[in-house]
């Protein structure tokens, strides 16, 4: 195996690392959403931040063998189209993902604070309005990551394709 398909291969495995931990995610999100009481809405969000840790390591992996494909194939930032518009779409759902993980520590806390009673009032509003953001994160990311990918498979503006 050269180092081309070495690169590609782990640039795969990275999306596939993150694609996964925002599976996991929205699973766990549901699970969270049907919980009744906040200690175990507590429990749900500990055993998710191990997952969403995860996409850190996935951002990173196809990062630098991005760059690594980019280098081996020759290709520069404006050298397709196609990698042009999947370099941008990584870095807005990467830039999502990091406001994300700001707004699931802050309701992560919240929630503790529900649950041991030592939370101020008023904070069942916050993380109402916290919950919708994040199922708006996942629903975004979930479209960013799919765009990404159909820009991998398909490379508009290549083989005659319009783009």
């Amino acid at each position: 195996m050269d180092l081309a398909h070495l690169l590609m291969l782990l640039h795969f495995l990275g999306f596939g690392l993150l694609f996964s931990t925002l599976v996991a995610g929205w699973m766990l999100h549901g699970q969270y959403k049907k919980a009744i009481d906040y200690s175990t809405k507590a429990i749900i969000l500990r055993l998710l931040r191990p997952i969403g840790l995860l996409s850190p390591v996935g951002i990173l992996l196809m990062l630098l063998t991005g760059i690594g494909n980019m280098h081996v194939r020759g290709l520069g930032v404006f050298t397709e189209s196609w990698l042009s518009a999947k370099i941008v779409v990584f870095i807005i759902a990467t830039i999502n993902g990091l406001v994300f993980g700001a707004r699931a520590g802050k309701r992560a806390r919240l929630i503790s604070q529900m649950a041991d009673g030592s939370a101020p009032h008023g904070t069942d509003g916050t993380i109402n309005a916290l919950d919708k953001q994040i199922r708006l994160f996942y629903i975004f990311q979930t479209a960013l990551l799919l765009i990404i990918l159909a820009l991998s498979i398909v490379k508009p503006g290549r083989y005659g394709l319009p783009g």
